[in-house]
C-alpha cells in the first residue's frame, strides 16, 4: 500500500514543481511524453493505462510468483516508484481541522477565522444588506482587535486591505476617526506597502469627507482640519524623501498633491520640500511654501551658486524618478517642468539621454507636456523616432488633445524625417481628418503648417511653446513645412470642399479654413462655399448664411481675396444675397452688404442702388426683427450708410 502524502506538501504546490521540471523541449508532443501518467478510460492512449494496470497486479501477486512472464517488484529496490506515485491518497486533514457543515469540507482555524472576517465583508459591501453599515463595521473592527497581529500589517495583505477600505468608506465618522488614530504612526510604510498604500488614499479621503447634503458643522470642519494635520505630518523631511521615491509611496504622495481637501500651501510645501535643497531653503527668509515652485524658482534672490544648487538637486531628482519608473504621476512631471527650464542645453541633453525612453508618460498632464517640448529640441534623431514609434496609434488622439496638441505642432517643427512623420502622424490623421478639423485643437494643428505663426490664430503661448529651441533640428524650417504641407493637402481639401458652408460657420473650422485659402486661394473651393451659400440663402431665416460666424469668416475672405479675381464678392451677390436683399438686410447678412459697399468699385455702386430701391422693405423687415428681440445694429449701420 502507497504511504500517505506528508501533511506539508499541497497537491497545487507539486503540480507547480512538476510543471517547472517538465518544461517543453520543442513541440507539443515532446512536453506530454515527459508529463506524469493520469488515470485513464480503460483502452485510452497508447497502452500506457495497460501497463500500468501491469506492474499493479505484479505488485500483488508478488507472493504467488511469476504472473504474465513478469518478475515480482522487491520492496524498497526503487522499480515501484511510479506505481506509488499513481497509488498516492489525498492527505489527512490535520488534527486542528473542523468541520465547515458542508460535506466533505473541512477548514482550518486559520481558514475559519478569515472566513469570520469575509462574511461580514460580504455583508458590507452588499448593496442589498438588511443592517446598518456602522453596525457591521463595529463588528468587523472588534474581530480584528481580537488578533495577536499588527492592524498596519493585515493591510499589507490584499483581502486585509480590502476589509479596511471598506470600513473606512461605510464606517461612521468616529469609526473613521479611531482606524485613522490606529493607524498614524504607520502611514509613511503602509504608504510604501504593495496593498497598504492603497488604504493610505482611502484614509485621506474619507477622513476628510462631510455630507453632502447640508454644510458641514463647526465641530466637523475642526475634525477634517485635525485629521489632515495628523495624516499631512507623517509626511515631512526623511519621510517625506522615502515615500516620494518609491514605487507605490510616489502614488501616495501624488494623489495627497492633486486632492481637493488639501490646502495650496501644504502642497506647495510638499513640492518646496522635494525640489529645493536644503542647503538653499535654510538661507531663505520665506517659509516653506509661501509662492508657487516656478515663482520661487525665478526669484532674483538666489544667487549664482544657489542656482546653479537647485539645477544640480532638480536634475538628480529627475534622474531618480526615472531610475525608479515614477514618470506616470503628475507630480512628477511639476519637477520636469521645472528643471527643463532651468537647465542648460548640454544638461538638458543628458537628462533627455536617460529619460525620453519614458517621455509618453509625460504626455498626461500640461505640465509634463511642456517638458516634452523642451526635451524634443535637444533629442538626437534617433530618440525622436523611438518616441514617434512609442506614439503610434495615438496621433489623432493627442493632436485633439487639450495638452498634447502643441506637442504635435512641436514634432511638425523638429523632426527632420518628414517620411516618417508622413507614414505614421499623417497617415492616421486622414482617418479622422474631418472630426480633427472641426475639433478645438486639432485644427490648430494643420492650420500650424499651413500658417506657422499667424498672430489671427494662434496665441503667444502656442507660439512660444513651438518656438523653443531646437539645435538638433537640421533641416531648414520651411522645407520641413512644406514636405509635410504637399502631403495633408489633398485629403484635407476634399474635407473642405465637402465641408466648406459647415467650415466657415464653425467657431474651430473657420481658422483652418481661412488658413487653407491665405496659403493657396483656391477657386474650386470658393465655388463649393458660395453654392452651399445658395442652398442655405433659399431658407427663411437663410440658414447656416445668417450665422454670424459664417458672416465673419466670409468677410474675412473678402478681405483676403486678390484684387483681380473678385469671384467670391460677385458670386455672394448675385447667387446669395440680392435674390434675398431684405432678409438679408434685415439679418446677421447686413455685415456682409456692408463689407461689399465698403469695397467700392462697381459692384459696390450696384450693391448700394439696390439697397435704396428696396429701402422701405429693410426699414420695415428691421422694425418686426427689433420688436421680437433680434439683433439689429448691422441693418441700422446698414441704412445709415444708404442716407
Amino acid at each position: 500500500m502507497a504511504k500517505p502524502r506528508a501533511s506539508g506538501g499541497s497537491k497545487g504546490a507539486q503540480g507547480k514543481s512538476l510543471k517547472k521540471t517538465l518544461k517543453p523541449s520543442g513541440g507539443r508532443g515532446k512536453y506530454l511524453k515527459n508529463k506524469p501518467a493520469k488515470n485513464k478510460p480503460k483502452g485510452g492512449g497508447k497502452g500506457g493505462y495497460k501497463k500500468q494496470n501491469a506492474k499493479k497486479v505484479a505488485g500483488k501477486d508478488a507472493k504467488g510468483g511469476k504472473k504474465d512472464g513478469k518478475k515480482p517488484v522487491a520492496k524498497g529496490s526503487g522499480k515501484g516508484k511510479e506505481d506509488s506515485r499513481v497509488a498516492k491518497r489525498k492527505a489527512a486533514a490535520p488534527a486542528e481541522e473542523e468541520d465547515d457543515g458542508k460535506k466533505g469540507k473541512f477548514l482550518t482555524v486559520k481558514q475559519k477565522r478569515r472566513k469570520e472576517v469575509t462574511t461580514l465583508y460580504s455583508e458590507l459591501i452588499n448593496p442589498g444588506r438588511t443592517r446598518k453599515p456602522d453596525v457591521i463595521v463595529a463588528e468587523v473592527l472588534v474581530l480584528l482587535k481580537e488578533r495577536s497581529g499588527n492592524l498596519a500589517e493585515y493591510c499589507s495583505k490584499h483581502m486585509g486591505a480590502r476589509v479596511v477600505e471598506a470600513c473606512l468608506k461605510w464606517g461612521s465618522r468616529l469609526q473613521r476617526r479611531e482606524l485613522l488614530t490606529t493607524f498614524k504612526e504607520h502611514l509613511p510604510k503602509m504608504a510604501q506597502d504593495r496593498y497598504g498604500h492603497q488604504v493610505v488614499l482611502k484614509i485621506l479621503l474619507y477622513s476628510s469627507r462631510t455630507s453632502k447634503e447640508r454644510k458641514p458643522t463647526e465641530e466637523e470642519k475642526k475634525a477634517q482640519a485635525q485629521n489632515m494635520k495628523e495624516i499631512l505630518g507623517r509626511f515631512s523631511g526623511k519621510n517625506l524623501h522615502s515615500t516620494f521615491y518609491h514605487r507605490h509611496g510616489c502614488k501616495v504622495i501624488n494623489g495627497i498633491y492633486h486632492s481637493d481637501v488639501v490646502s495650496a500651501k501644504e502642497k506647495r510645501r510638499i513640492l518646496h520640500d522635494i525640489a529645493m535643497p536644503q542647503a538653499v531653503a535654510l538661507q531663505s527668509a520665506e517659509m516653506p511654501g509661501s509662492r508657487p515652485l516656478r515663482e520661487l524658482l525665478k526669484s532674483e534672490e538666489h544667487s549664482v551658486q544657489q542656482r546653479a544648487d537647485i539645477v544640480a538637486h532638480l536634475l538628480e531628482a529627475a534622474e531618480r524618478c526615472v531610475d525608479k519608473e515614477l514618470l506616470g504621476y503628475e507630480l512628477v512631471h511639476v519637477l520636469f517642468q521645472a528643471v527643463t527650464e532651468l537647465a542648460s542645453e548640454t544638461q538638458l541633453t543628458e537628462l533627455g539621454e536617460k529619460c525620453m525612453d519614458g517621455a509618453p508618460y509625460l504626455l498626461s498632464s500640461k505640465a509634463g507636456a511642456e517638458a516634452v517640448l523642451r526635451l524634443l529640441g535637444v533629442a538626437s534623431a534617433k530618440q525622436r523616432k523611438a518616441f514617434c514609434r512609442d506614439l503610434k496609434g495615438k496621433f489623432s488622439a493627442l493632436t485633439k488633445n487639450a495638452v498634447d496638441y502643441t506637442v504635435m505642432m512641436r514634432l511638425a517643427s523638429t523632426v527632420d524625417d518628414t517620411v516618417m512623420l508622413v507614414k505614421g502622424m499623417i497617415e492616421e490623421w486622414k482617418k479622422d481628418l474631418e472630426e480633427i478639423c472641426f475639433d478645438k485643437y486639432g485644427h490648430k494643428v494643420l492650420a500650424w503648417l499651413l500658417r506657422p505663426d499667424d498672430k489671427r490664430i494662434f496665441s503667444p503661448y502656442e507660439q512660444k511653446c513651438v518656438g523653443y529651441p531646437a539645435p538638433t533640428s537640421l533641416k531648414a524650417a520651411e522645407t520641413r513645412r512644406q514636405e509635410l504641407v504637399r502631403a495633408i493637402r489633398p485629403p484635407l481639401r476634399a474635407v473642405l470642399l465637402s465641408k466648406a458652408l459647415e467650415a466657415a460657420a464653425d467657431l474651430h473650422a473657420k481658422d483652418l479654413l481661412v488658413a487653407y485659402l491665405s496659403a493657396d486661394w483656391d477657386a474650386e473651393l470658393v465655388e463649393a462655399l458660395v453654392a452651399a451659400g445658395e442652398q442655405e440663402a433659399k431658407n427663411a431665416d437663410l440658414g447656416l448664411l445668417g450665422n454670424g460666424t459664417a458672416t465673419t469668416t466670409l468677410i474675412v475672405l473678402l478681405k483676403l481675396e486678390p484684387e483681380k479675381d473678385g469671384q467670391l464678392a460677385q458670386s455672394l451677390w448675385k447667387r446669395c444675397l440680392q435674390p434675398q436683399l431684405t432678409a438679408a438686410a434685415s439679418s446677421r447678412c447686413a455685415f456682409l452688404l456692408l463689407a461689399l459697399l465698403k469695397r467700392g468699385g462697381p459692384l459696390g455702386d450696384t450693391v448700394k442702388a439696390a439697397l435704396r430701391t428696396q429701402r422701405k422693405a429693410i426699414e420695415k423687415a428691421v422694425a418686426v426683427a427689433e420688436a421680437a428681440g433680434g439683433q439689429v445694429n448691422g441693418a441700422q449701420k446698414l441704412l445709415s450708410e444708404l442716407k
